[in-house]
Formats: C-alpha cells, sequence, structure tokens
C-alpha cells in the first residue's frame, strides 16, 4: 500500500478541506470526475466534522484508493455510499465496515 502524500508533512487532522485539494488528492483522482473527487472531499471534511480521523487517500497495489477512518479502512465507493446515505458518523462507518466484512460471509453460505 503506498501512502499518495508520503512527500508531504502536514498536520492532516487540523487541514483544511480546501488545502487538501491542493495536495497530491487531484492527481489520483484524474480518472474520475471532478464531481467525485469533490464529494470525496466534501465526505472527508463531514467525517472529520463527527470527530473521525481521516488519513490521507491511500492507493492500493491494485489501485484502488483507500482512507483510514478512525481504527477502519474505507474504499472511496464505502464514503461515497456512506455520503449518498447521509450517513457520515461514526454510526455510518462502522455498518458499513461490518457490510463489508460480512459480503464473504454472504458468498460461501450461498454457495454451500
Amino acid at each position: 500500500m503506498q501512502n499518495l502524500c508520503a512527500d508531504q508533512s502536514y498536520p492532516w487532522t487540523h487541514f483544511s478541506v480546501s488545502a487538501m485539494m491542493s495536495l497530491p488528492f487531484r492527481k489520483f483522482a484524474v480518472s474520475n470526475s471532478a464531481k467525485r473527487t469533490d464529494d470525496i472531499v466534501k465526505a472527508v471534511h463531514q467525517l472529520r466534522q463527527h470527530g473521525l480521523a481521516v488519513s490521507f487517500p491511500m492507493q492500493t497495489a491494485d489501485g484502488q484508493i483507500i482512507f483510514s477512518v478512525g481504527k477502519d479502512t474505507l474504499t472511496e465507493n464505502q464514503i461515497l455510499d456512506l455520503l449518498e446515505r447521509n450517513e457520515l458518523h461514526a454510526e455510518g462507518v462502522r455498518k458499513s465496515v461490518e457490510a463489508q466484512a460480512a459480503k464473504p460471509l454472504r458468498k460461501q453460505a450461498a454457495s454451500s
């Protein structure tokens, strides 16, 4: 896993959303639409307003963008789903992580 902003040394927990846009965050989002990038920034801002620590965006070896949110890891799609459902708070994150963890179990049960 590669931290896309490892070369930057910012106090991320108190960093403003507008400053986030000036970081290399925009570089990995080039393949995504500007609206999607703006929505992710909005979602990260809302998570922080609810007291959750959110990391720099990171990219996995297969190209997936992930964020550390509190003690959990969420994909950009999970964060956007939370934004759509208006669940950008600790309980929403917990439910999203539990639902993701249950997916392999549901596939195993269906194939049994």
